[in-house]
């Protein structure tokens, strides 16, 4: 048993956002049927490619494939949310309305039903017909303006896509929130977020900042802008990163450096004085800890209770021991992938299919949504859908 068992998904999303938030409820148990054009979606790249970034965020779907553009392949949509519960698109604004699949004409087939649409700019608002970007959301947010070293007037990204994959979770969060509201009124919703948006709610600190004091934040590099030393040091052998927030865990790091004196040191007594005296405390720590390995200074300030950990690559992170007992990778179809990191100790998250080929599922899928078989072998036989095989069965 699943948590959304019972719930029937369509997805109509390409690349990340809206994809990560159907792999979220697919991974709580919802089905989701994934709908992609006949030629299949750009980030399945090329036959016998080794990645395709596609099977990262389409694992756990069936997979149908349907011409939008023609209005056959848009009724069999239409169709298919007579029995939906939640319909997810990442289309450019007023793109699906056009086809007859926006929320108007879909709620009005079924008033039950929970429509997510994840945008780079949201619904409205002078940039409502804008393309949107991982990159460009992280640009204009101030992200990339406050990441990178301290000083330096390079711009530089997160590495990973986070207002892509921030969008579909809150996409998801909004359509789990939608469903409850259902169930207590029997009436669905629009729910709809942006990347832009979901970029700028990441900012907490930084926009607080600038709210309480108009100070804008600046680039720090791994340091944390309210306390120190919370950020990367020097090792013998390598980096440690380290969490001392506060002046508790302060003396007690010194006590684990073998250098309790540094913590009544001039400058760096009280926690206000070592933010104002970043660099000169990062040069005295480091002073100390490249006389030892990261691992020994780790296991000293486990010991204590002072927060670190190592720099990690990402080989070295997938084999660190935690991560292996929390069972984030599954595998399935012979495949690993990394689990949705939601513990339901009742319902549990499970993989159960890897990543479907283009029209894996289309006959199956509209078989069981009433279609008759001569209606689906005319649908792919004139284009408006398609399945692996391509050529009407036998």
């Amino acid at each position: 048993m699943h948590a959304l068992d019972g719930l029937k998904v369509l997805d109509c999303t390409h690349v990340i956002a809206g994809a990560y938030c159907s792999l979220i409820l697919a991974d709580l148990g919802a089905e989701v049927i994934k709908i992609e054009p006949p030629a299949g979606e750009t980030t399945r790249g090329h036959p016998g490619q080794a990645f395709r970034a596609f099977d990262y965020v389409n694992r756990n779907k069936r997979a149908i494939a349907l011409d939008l553009t023609t209005e056959r392949g848009a009724h069999v949509v239409r169709r298919l949310a007579e029995t939906a519960d939640i319909f997810v698109e990442n289309y450019r604004p007023g793109s699906l309305d056009r086809m007859g699949l926006g929320y108007a004409a879909l709620s009005e087939i079924n008033p039950r039903l929970v429509y997510a649409s994840v945008s780079g700019f949201g619904l409205d608002g002078p940039y409502r017909d804008r393309g949107g970007f991982d990159l460009i959301a992280q640009a204009m947010s101030g992200i990339m303006s406050f990441t990178g070293e301290a000083g330096s007037q390079q711009p530089v990204a997160a590495g990973v896509p986070l207002s892509d994959l921030n969008a579909g979770v809150f996409a998801a969060v909004g359509v789990l929130a939608a469903l409850r509201h259902r169930d207590r009124t029997g009436e669905g919703q629009h729910v709809e977020t942006s990347l832009l948006e979901s970029a700028l709610a990441y900012t907490i600190w930084e926009t607080g900042l600038f709210l309480s004091t108009g100070e804008v934040a600046k680039r720090q590099g791994t340091r944390h802008r309210l306390a120190a030393p919370y950020e990367a040091l020097r090792t013998a052998d390598g980096w440690i990163v380290v969490g001392v927030n506060n002046q508790r865990l302060w003396v007690r790091f010194c006590e684990a450096l073998g250098e309790p004196q540094v913590a009544t040191e001039e400058g760096f007594d009280r926690p206000n004085r070592r933010v104002r005296n970043r660099d000169a405390l990062q040069a005295r720590l480091e002073q100390i800890l490249t006389r030892g390995t990261t691992e020994s200074w780790l296991a000293k300030l486990a010991a204590v209770g002072v927060p670190a950990g190592p720099l990690n690559d990402i080989a070295q992170a997938w084999a660190d021991p935690q991560v292996a007992a929390r069972g984030l990778l599954a595998e399935v179809a012979g495949r690993r992938f990394v689990r949705t990191p939601i513990k339901l100790h009742a319902t549990p998250v499970e993989l159960t299919r890897g990543p479907a080929e283009v029209g894996q599922d289309t006959r199956a899928v509209l078989a069981e949504a009433g279609f008759a078989n001569d209606e689906v072998e005319a649908l792919i036989r004139d284009g408006a859908a398609a399945d692996q095989r391509k050529e009407p069965a036998a």
